[in-house]
């Protein structure tokens, strides 16, 4: 009897120089997060105390390099960097108080350069500027360095006040990145390339003014950007560039003034860029305010009408049974997973209105009916998080590759279980993700336990016959190569259990005297029969998990038709007429969804 588990994938969809990149994150109270693991693991040794900005960077294999909170940047050790006169880099131009305090980029075609942008807070004249990081410094650790050789560590790209926004896609041209920042009615997009930072912007006018507070995004696929607006209350989609770095001005209000939505706040596009989300909050509110109310939005980009795609995904309302504290600002974030995290405090600066975990949308690609909000979704190991999560170059995050069974079930994150015998195809759900570029590279590896070796290079994976040797550790590596050379890497890791199939034994004639010559003797059909019916299984076969059902009718035994189980003890039916019973083995939860259905 076959028993029918789940198997584990574990997927991380990320580009050569940013393979893996976004898979550690730092917040909030010295709270983390580690998405090398599935679900991902709360860290609980980061150094960050930050209100709202923090920005985190990792290596290609998913390794902490370095993580700030805009005025200071940590190692990976989780000390502070120092620049390479000795001098700790504890006073960067950045504020832990700014919604998007800092932003990091790998320099293209570098090994060891990084920049690490940084924006003010509304309240301060720091600007916006960015240092230079040489992780081949300090052993590995990194060092803060004059770049430029003009005597200063940092490059100032604007002075003054500023807003406390930046975003950041790869660009069409091979090889860069714009990063974007905005200030009154203009959006600033630098482009970095194997050069470095170009410190002239491509400036682009629009209409509206840009407020300093509330997150600036945009969409992994570089073709929209979306800007949180709280002052006025505005929440805004324009069209991108990626080649020019030009924003449009052809403004889609999605969350307008006075239209009772709330304080926009958190923004973030799904991995497919196909859905927009928007946070917001119906007022500030300091430690001893009332509470307030907090709500997330989705819409739908591929609507003709955006704005009016809108629906509430989930929200907090102040003073309610459910939320007596209501929910105050806070950032919604992409993950290296495809889902989006959110953190929702209660207050701005009062720590008991720290969230202890972070909630998720499990489905951002979805439909807003179909969309799952779990609450308090990551236990955050007694940290916090405040109102900010690390921004990442959106591109960084592209769409999860699918893998299917030949049932043409798609299998990610189950855990499935097989017998001796059962022959298994594994394929990719949707080719058309790994198209494009030069000709896929596939390598299918299997782990005993012992030895690692390659079982395939195709784009399918067939298991025929199982046999015991096959249980062990499956990973797959897909390779493409675009026309710019690089290298996007999809990756999945998957364990299989093969185990003796379960196989019922035939019991003997059970013999009676009717002692009594009434024609009739109650059976114990359970303690006389079970053990022997069940013999013939596997040592490795979990006996709880089956149950022996017994009916005096083979078509009923066949269909488990539940209202014609015998009971036990059983009573023969017709005296002095010789019975046949029919006895049926089933896992125990197969029975319970077939009583279920029947009885509902």
């Amino acid at each position: 009897m076959k028993r029918l588990l789940a198997f584990f994938l574990l997927f991380f969809v990320l580009q050569i120089f940013s393979q893996k990149q976004a898979n550690i994150w730092y917040f909030g109270q010295n709270a983390g997060l580690d998405f090398n693991f599935t679900p991902p693991k709360a860290l609980a040794n980061g150094e960050l105390n930050t209100l709202e900005g923090c920005s985190t960077f990792s290596d290609a294999n998913g390794n902490l390099l370095f993580y700030s909170d805009g005025t200071n940047v940590y190692d990976k050790n989780h000390t502070i960097m120092n620049y390479t006169d000795g001098t700790p880099g504890n006073n960067l131009l950045g504020d832990p108080s700014a919604a998007q305090s800092g932003m990091i980029i790998p320099k293209p075609l570098s090994n060891s350069i990084y920049y690490l942008f940084t924006v003010t807070d509304n309240n301060s004249s720091k600007g916006f500027n960015y240092y230079t990081i040489d992780m081949s410094l300090n052993g590995g650790n990194g060092q803060l360095i004059d770049e430029n050789n003009d005597g200063n560590f940092f490059v100032e790209l604007q002075g003054g006040n500023w807003t406390e926004k930046v975003a950041a896609v790869k660009g069409q041209v091979c090889n860069t990145f714009w990063i974007v920042t905005a200030f009154n009615n203009n959006f600033y997009s630098y482009l970095i390339d194997f050069n470095g930072v170009d410190s002239t912007p491509i400036i682009s006018s629009v209409s509206s003014r840009i407020d300093e507070r509330g997150y600036l995004k945009l969409s992994p696929d570089g073709t929209k950007l979306a800007v949180a607006n709280q002052g006025p209350e505005e929440a805004i989609i324009y069209n991108f560039d990626s080649l020019t770095g030009e924003v449009a001005n052809n403004e889609i209000f999605v969350v307008e003034s006075f239209s009772g939505d709330g304080e926009p706040y958190g923004a973030e596009f799904s991995v497919d860029s196909k859905k927009l989300y928007i946070s917001t909050v119906s007022e500030f509110r300091f430690p001893n305010n009332p509470p307030v109310d907090y709500k997330l939005f989705q819409f739908d980009l591929t609507a003709t009408n955006i704005p009016n795609s809108k629906v509430l995904i989930h929200e907090q309302i102040g003073g309610s049974a459910d939320y007596p504290e209501g929910g105050f600002r806070g950032a919604i974030q992409l993950g290296p997973d495809g889902k989006i995290y959110a953190t929702i405090p209660t207050t701005y600066a009062q720590p008991a209105g720290f969230a202890p975990f972070l909630d998720v949308i499990e489905n951002p690609t979805a439909n807003a009916a179909d969309v799952i909000f779990t609450k308090d979704a990551i236990d955050l190991d007694g940290r916090f998080a405040t109102q900010g999560l690390p921004p990442f170059i959106s591109s960084l995050i592209l769409l999860p590759i699918d893998i299917s069974d030949d049932s043409g079930t798609t299998i990610n994150n189950q855990d499935l279980k097989y017998c001796i015998g059962d022959n298994v195809t594994f394929v990719i759900t949707d080719p058309t993700l790994i198209s494009g570029g030069s000709t896929p590279a596939f390598e299918w590896s299997f782990n005993d336990g012992t030895n690692t070796s390659v079982v395939s290079t195709t784009d399918r994976l067939d298991l025929l016959d199982l046999t015991m040797a096959n249980s062990g550790t499956y990973t797959l590596k897909i390779e493409l190569t675009n026309s710019c050379g690089d290298i996007t890497e999809y990756n999945a890791i998957f364990n299989i259990e093969v185990f003796e199939p379960a196989i019922a034994s035939m019991p003997d004639d059970i013999n009676r005297c009717d002692t009594d010559r009434d024609g009739f003797i109650e059976f114990d059909l359970a303690t006389e029969q079970n053990s022997t019916i069940l013999s013939g299984f596997g040592p490795s076969v979990d006996l709880t998990a089956f149950q022996v059902l017994y009916f005096n009718d083979e078509t009923a035994a066949l269909s488990n038709i539940v209202s014609e189980i015998l009971p036990n003890p059983y009573t023969n039916q017709n005296a002095f007429v010789e019975e046949t019973i029919y006895a049926r083995v089933q896992n125990i939860a197969a029975f319970t969804n077939i009583f279920k259905k029947q009885r509902d």
